[in-house]
């Protein structure tokens, strides 16, 4: 596919994705792709990537002009979540389910939650208007689908929670599924192998900002938090967020605790899909198959919830010393900071 046919396909279907967005040389990148590669891709980043895959960047400016007249009937619905807790899974049993395209981590709501973090700094590559030009061009494109009738189900990473205020106001027909676990199984989930730690110290610097911003502490610098320090903010971040949009759109999202999912699946996944206007009928045969006994990031390898508890037991029985901090930290913050004091209610399942 040429470049100029590329973008000519951009307007017609999904199957031209926006894939990546360079702000440094201001441009982005549209790539090939089609409905199974939605489907199956944990990750829209460059894991989606194949050696055949055709692709070219674009200026900024120019995609955004030749998008401009792209009206999707339905905006895209959102899943928002803590990390780790499920967010794959519950988009993948929710993806089965008749008119629903599954668009997971796309690349330009993580790029651009990045960028707006710094949007009131000197460094900023983009001013305000930039960005909610770039911001539109993303729901825009990531709310087109295949068929009449069909929403996308867009899951952002962990790090675009910041998404969720601009979100409600530039795209008033899209609802949010906010995903999260307690905080002493997220943080036993957080600290059991150390290539789950380098995932949570990787946006720590995001969660940070943020967290600040919002409560207005001033005295916490990175350096000096331990790594269950680091992920115990990280989730208060997350959770703020989640109730600052409870409080602003009530109506427009719903909170799921992913420990009360996997208890019951089948009336979950009714309920989920009832909140983004779904065909729930499904929803028990969806529930008692094969992607409840596989792992969601990778299907092919077997995982159920047995062994998730198991190894989640055996995580408390290394890691509790630090579990532990986390949790007296995350208590310690709390008492400093009125907004967080509703949440010590999902520090724990005892809570």
């Amino acid at each position: 596919m040429t470049p100029d046919a590329m973008l000519q396909e951009l307007k017609r279907s999904p199957d031209c994705l926006l894939q990546d967005i360079d702000l440094v040389n201001r441009r982005g990148l549209l790539v090939g792709i089609r409905e199974a590669d939605y489907r199956n891709a944990s990750f829209l980043d460059h894991r989606v990537l194949k050696p055949d895959t055709q692709g070219a960047w674009f200026p900024l400016p120019r995609l955004i002009n030749q998008a401009a007249d792209i009206k999707p009937q339905d905006p895209a619905h959102f899943i928002f979540h803590v990390s780790h807790c499920g967010s794959t899974l519950v988009s993948r049993l929710l993806a089965e389910l008749p008119g629903c395209l599954p668009l997971r981590e796309p690349l330009s709501f993580l790029n651009l939650a990045l960028a707006r973090r710094e949007l009131e700094r000197p460094e900023s590559r983009l001013d305000a208007a930039g960005w909610d030009a770039l911001f539109d061009l993303s729901i825009r494109l990531a709310s087109r689908s295949y068929r009449p009738g069909e929403r996308t189900l867009v899951k952002a990473t962990s790090a675009c929670a910041n998404l969720l205020t601009p979100l409600f106001s530039r795209s008033p027909g899209s609802r949010a599924l906010l995903l999260y676990t307690d905080l002493e199984t997220w943080l036993t989930t957080m600290l059991r192998d150390d290539k789950v730690r380098e995932n949570g110290r990787y946006y720590a610097p995001a969660w940070l900002t943020d967290f600040m911003a919002i409560t207005g502490l001033k005295d916490l610098k990175l350096s000096a938090l331990t790594d269950a320090e680091q992920f115990a903010l990280n989730w208060l971040t997350g959770m703020l967020h989640f109730q600052r949009a409870r409080e602003t759109a009530p109506e427009r999202v719903l909170l799921c605790d992913f420990e009360e999912f996997l208890a019951e699946p089948a009336a979950s996944l009714r309920r989920a899909a009832n909140f983004f206007d779904l065909d729930a009928a499904r929803a028990e045969e969806i529930t008692s198959g094969s992607l409840m006994r596989s792992y969601a990031k990778n299907p092919a390898q077997p995982f159920n919830g047995a062994q998730r508890r198991q190894e989640l037991k055996q995580a408390r029985a290394r890691v509790g010393i630090e579990i532990d901090a986390g949790l007296a930290f995350a208590g310690k913050l709390s008492k400093q900071v009125p907004a967080l004091a509703s949440l010590a209610t999902h520090f724990n399942r005892s809570a």
